[in-house]
C-alpha cells in the first residue's frame, strides 16, 4: 500500500463518518476544547438557526441557559484531560428554559482516532436529545466515533441487545475466547469496564437514526 492509498483510505473514513453523523435525527455538533464549532449536522444547523436554546457566538457553541452552558463546557474540558473521570457528568445535562425540554450528551473525542479525521482540534461530540427519550443504539455512529472494526461493531450490537458473552459467541459462530478478546478491545476504545457499562453507554449516548 502506498502513502497515497493510506490518505485515500482516511479520506473515505472521514466521508463515512460525516455521512453517519449527518443521518442522525438529533442535532450533533463537533467542538474544540474551547467550544469552537468544527462541524454541525443538518439538525444542529437548524437548531443554531433558531437561536433559541443554542447559538453560535463568534464561532463558539453557546447555550442560552447559563448553568447548562457552564456544565457542558466543563464536561468537554474534563473529557479532553481525562475521559475516564468524566463519567455521568457528560450525560443528560438539562437544557432548561427551552420550549421543548432537552438534554445534551458529551462524548469525548480528543483521544480517539476519529477526531483526527474531522480535525486535530476535535475535543467532543455533543448530542442533543429530547428529555426523557430512550435512544435506539445507532451502531454505525458508535463504530465511527470509537473507531470500532466491523467485528467489534457486531459484538457491541449484541451487547446493546443484552446478550451474554456466551450468547454473543454462539451468534457469531466464534469461540468464547475470541469474544473475550474483542470485548477487551471495545472496552479500551470506549472507556468502559464491562458489558453493563458498555450497554449503558450505547443506550445513553446514541441518538436514533432519522427515519426515511
Amino acid at each position: 500500500m502506498t502513502i497515497g492509498d493510506l490518505f485515500e483510505a482516511e479520506r473515505r473514513k472521514a466521508e463515512i463518518f460525516r455521512s453517519i453523523i449527518e443521518s442522525l435525527d438529533h442535532p450533533v455538533l463537533i467542538v474544540a476544547e474551547d467550544m469552537t464549532i468544527i462541524f454541525a449536522n443538518p439538525s444542529a444547523e437548524a437548531l443554531l438557526a433558531e437561536n433559541i436554546s443554542v447559538a453560535c457566538v463568534r464561532g463558539q457553541l453557546s447555550f442560552t441557559y447559563a448553568n447548562a452552558n457552564a456544565a457542558i463546557g466543563r464536561a468537554v474540558q474534563l473529557g479532553t484531560r481525562d475521559e475516564f473521570a468524566l463519567g455521568p457528568c457528560g450525560i443528560n445535562i438539562p437544557l432548561a428554559r427551552t420550549v421543548v425540554p432537552a438534554v445534551a450528551h458529551v462524548m469525548p473525542l480528543a483521544r480517539r482516532e476519529i477526531s483526527a479525521r474531522i480535525s486535530q482540534r476535535a475535543a467532543a461530540a455533543i448530542f442533543i436529545a429530547a428529555a426523557g427519550s430512550t435512544p435506539t443504539p445507532a451502531l454505525d455512529a458508535i463504530a465511527a466515533l470509537f473507531g470500532l472494526t466491523a467485528a467489534e461493531r457486531r459484538v457491541a450490537g449484541h451487547v446493546a441487545a443484552g446478550l451474554t458473552r456466551k450468547e454473543i459467541a454462539a451468534a457469531g459462530g466464534v469461540s468464547d475466547g475470541t469474544v473475550k478478546s474483542q470485548l477487551a478491545t471495545i472496552f479500551d476504545k470506549t472507556g468502559t469496564g464491562d458489558q453493563r457499562e458498555l450497554e449503558l453507554l450505547m443506550r445513553e449516548l446514541s441518538p436514533p437514526l432519522r427515519s426515511s
